[in-house]
């Protein structure tokens, strides 16, 4: 596993533990390409020119913008319906879309006058999560006018979606020298809690909180998101509101009352095309695509090849991006969805019915044919019910397969778990990643309070290495030690912690210890024959034992010592050493402790 390195193409630009290079020096997909720069030359790279020389990282100007200075700049806002998870991590929930935002009227008034400017730094309290201790989290939610100013000037002038925008920069004659002081207009809101989803009993949300170690938390791991309503313009959600009349009633109270506001640009109810010209990525990105250049309209390749050049991109910047992230997906998957269902319709169902009308009427008739062919086509969208149903049916006859060839059933229900704050492997990736990026690592190790942000943000690497690392202990442990040949692997991200983690089914080779259980229960007294064998050939075969050593219970695990950021390759050869590793991984993953985390069913008493 130490020998896993990323690997850049200098066509495509990508970069990844499973790019692959050639002899000429780019990778497997790129190679057939006649010229390297080829897709430069189609403007398929997010890139901007300095005069004629592309850039392909951020200019500084777009970097360190707030989230409120980014939706200020968009032309197109998008919609995106998040939940969040845990620790910063955010899962969406629903489809998304954008609507045009008037920053042309917008732009024409900024940066407005003095006594308009306001900064607005919300006081975020994270209740208390199922099984864990509740932080408090500060997140600067400000708009500084000069950044957005320089912002706009920058991509009016590099950037071909909006080269059309007009600057009105008079208002800036209040400022002495290059930064104004608008300390003074700093509001505090102490009051605001958020609203987490209740989980359902039976969600599978990870390991107890004693049994994963929290990591230090940043003040920036979790954000808040809100602005000051000037009338109206915007169009708010329920939970939005209720975030937006918190604010006003902390202004009212405040004696600078009549000197807050944040104006804001006007945005439309009407969504944009999406299958027309519009380019929405650019427009609603911009802090991504500084040159109005690289947005899925520009790209040669099939729209998931679009999406995995950027995810994989060199500076990280769009896996680092949460709502670009959520929105390029949920986009991807409905117009793949759409573009396939429409092959689907036409080449298939010739004789479908016209109108919904027609469809009941076949329906009251007994003809279900078009809705048992729409059913079974759906296994195609991933995460639908029938894609579900498909892959269980898989895993039944991939069971009853190895049952008919003799290999028996599945012997082995095997959960690997991923420990990505700990693993030296995972952290020197991580600094691998960020080089290639180039991105500081002095905050990339173990306990660093800023290594639940670089992770959240570069969370490809874990889950490449994480695939790299089953593979590898598939073939190694998994082959060697359990005689594993046939298996069956599932990823998941728990809803609990929001990682992958994955589940195996196994099939061993060596089946006598069945057999021979088999036979046990066949005899008088059986059961506790069987629980005597199964449990001598588990300490012998595996080393598994309930046997621990003086003083295990006052045993404490923390973030020095926990067994999972050491490889057994640092641990000394000495008897007194490997015990000591030996009795922290007891310790550490096979105590249960119960906690809002436990999967036990919860009885009336408690």
């Amino acid at each position: 596993m130490m020998r896993f390195k990323h690997s850049k193409c200098p066509c495509c630009h990508m970069v990844g533990l499973n790019i692959k290079l050639t002899r000429k020096g780019v990778c497997t997909k790129c190679a057939p390409l006649k010229d390297r720069d080829y897709y430069l030359k189609e403007k398929a790279l997010p890139v901007w020119y300095d005069g004629d020389t592309p850039m392909f990282t951020l200019p500084s100007v777009l970097t360190g913008l707030t989230p409120a200075e980014m939706m200020l700049i968009q032309r197109l806002s998008p919609f995106v319906p998040l939940h969040h998870i845990k620790n910063g991590l955010f899962g969406l929930k629903g489809h998304v879309c954008a609507f045009e935002q008037d920053v042309q009227d917008f732009v024409n008034r900024l940066p407005r006058k003095r006594n308009d400017v306001a900064m607005i730094q919300v006081l975020q309290r994270v209740q208390a999560e199922i099984g864990g201790n509740g932080r408090t989290t500060i997140k600067d939610f400000k708009v500084r006018k000069k950044n957005v100013l320089d912002a706009l000037v920058f991509l009016k002038e590099h950037s071909s979606e909006y080269a059309d925008i007009e600057i009105d920069m008079t208002s800036l004659d209040w400022i002495e020298g290059e930064e104004g002081d608008l300390e003074s207009h700093l509001i505090v809101s102490n009051d605001m809690k958020t609203i987490h989803d209740a989980s359902p009993l039976d969600d599978d949300l990870g390991p107890a909180p004693e049994q994963a170690i929290s990591p230090k938390l940043g003040n920036e791991d979790v954000e808040a998101f809100g602005f000051i309503d000037e009338g109206g313009v915007a169009h708010l959600s329920a939970d939005d509101q209720i975030i937006n009349n918190e604010l006003q009633s902390t202004v009212e109270e405040t004696k600078q009352s009549d000197r807050i506001t944040v104006d804001w640009p006007a945005v439309s109810d009407v969504p944009i095309n999406e299958y027309g010209s519009t380019r929405i990525f650019a427009q609603a990105f911009p802090w991504l695509f500084p040159g109005g250049i690289g947005d899925v309209k520009d790209h040669p390749g099939s729209i998931s090849d679009w999406g995995k050049q950027l995810l994989y991109y060199e500076d990280g910047r769009f896996a680092a991006d949460k709502i670009f992230s959520f929105f390029a997906m949920n986009y991807i998957v409905r117009h793949r969805n759409s573009s396939s269902g429409r092959f689907f319709i036409e080449n298939f169902q010739k004789n479908r019915p016209e109108t919904l009308q027609e469809l009941q009427d076949s329906i009251r008739a007994g003809d279900t044919s078009f809705v048992n062919s729409l059913t079974y086509y759906n296994k195609r969208v991933k995460g639908s019910n029938p894609y579900w149903i498909g892959k269980r049916s898989e895993l039944y006859t991939w069971i009853n397969h190895h049952v008919e060839a003799q290999n028996g059933a599945p012997t082995f229900f095997i959960t690997l778990s991923c420990a990505e704050y700990f693993w030296k492997d995972v952290i020197e990736l991580l600094k691998d990643r960020l080089e290639h990026a180039g991105i500081d690592v002095s905050d990339c190790y173990v306990g660093s309070s800023k290594m639940s942000s670089i992770i959240n943000d570069y969370a490809i690497v874990i889950q490449e290495y994480f695939q790299k690392r089953v593979e590898t202990w598939l073939d190694t442990v998994g082959k060697d030690i359990f005689d594993i040949e046939n298996y069956w692997v599932r990823y998941e991200f728990a809803p609990g912690r929001g990682q992958i983690h994955a589940h195996l089914l196994a099939i061993s080779n060596d089946q006598t210890i069945y057999e021979l259980c088999y036979n046990d229960l066949q005899e008088k007294g059986g059961e506790a024959k069987r629980a005597k064998r199964l449990a001598d050939w588990a300490e012998s075969r595996f080393g598994l034992t309930a046997s621990v050593g003086e003083g295990f219970d006052n045993r404490k695990i923390d973030n020095n010592n926990t067994p999972v950021q050491f490889r057994f390759s640092d641990i000394g050869s000495d008897e007194q050493s490997i015990y000591e590793d030996t009795q922290n991984l007891l310790k550490f993953c096979q105590c249960h402790n119960c906690s809002g985390f436990c999967m036990r069913q919860k009885t009336k008493k408690r």
